[in-house]
C-alpha cells in the first residue's frame, strides 16, 4: 500500500516561522530606533556647537574692530567703543539670550533661550569671553580671548 505525502507545511511550522519573522521585525526596529534616537542627540549637540560657534565669531570680529571696551553688569555685559559708535553685548538679567546692539539701534538677539550664562572680562586690549550654552540636558562651553586691533587706551 501507498502512502501519500502532504505537500505543504504543517501549522506548527508555520506558527514557527511567524514568530521568528517577528523576532527578526522587532530586532530590526530596535536597532532603528536607537539609531534614530542617537543621531538626533548628536543632531543637536552639533546645532548647540554651531550657535556658540556663531555668537563667538560675531562677538570676536566686533571685539576686534573696537578701539577700547568696558565691562557693565557684572560681567554680563560688554560695551565696545568704535570710531564712530559703540556695540553691546549682553546677557539681560532673568533671561536666557544673548543680545548684540549697536547704539543708536534695537537690540538683536543673537541665541536666543539657550545661554545658561556668559562673563566677560577686560585687561587693556585683550576681551575675555566665557559662554556656556545648554538645551535639553546638552552643554557646550566656549572661552577665548580677543586682541583689539584699533586699541586707543
Amino acid at each position: 500500500m501507498k502512502t501519500k505525502r502532504r505537500k505543504g507545511f504543517t501549522f506548527v511550522e508555520l506558527v514557527i516561522v511567524v514568530i521568528i519573522g517577528l523576532i527578526v521585525v522587532l530586532a530590526a526596529g530596535m536597532v532603528t530606533v536607537a539609531g534614530q534616537r542617537t543621531w538626533n542627540e548628536a543632531w543637536k549637540d552639533v546645532n548647540l556647537q554651531r550657535d556658540a560657534s556663531y555668537a563667538m565669531l560675531r562677538m570676536s570680529g566686533s571685539i576686534k574692530a573696537g578701539r577700547s571696551a568696558e565691562l557693565e553688569s557684572e560681567g554680563k555685559a560688554v560695551r565696545i567703543y568704535r570710531e564712530t559708535n559703540w556695540i553691546r553685548f549682553l546677557l539681560p538679567p532673568g533671561t536666557n539670550d544673548l543680545i548684540y546692539q549697536i547704539e543708536g539701534q534695537n537690540p538683536v538677539t543673537i541665541i536666543n533661550g539657550k545661554v545658561e550664562d556668559v562673563n566677560f572680562s577686560v585687561q587693556g586690549n585683550k576681551v575675555g569671553i566665557d559662554l556656556r550654552l545648554e538645551e535639553d540636558n546638552l552643554e557646550t562651553h566656549f572661552t577665548s580671548t580677543v586682541m583689539m586691533r584699533n586699541y586707543g587706551g
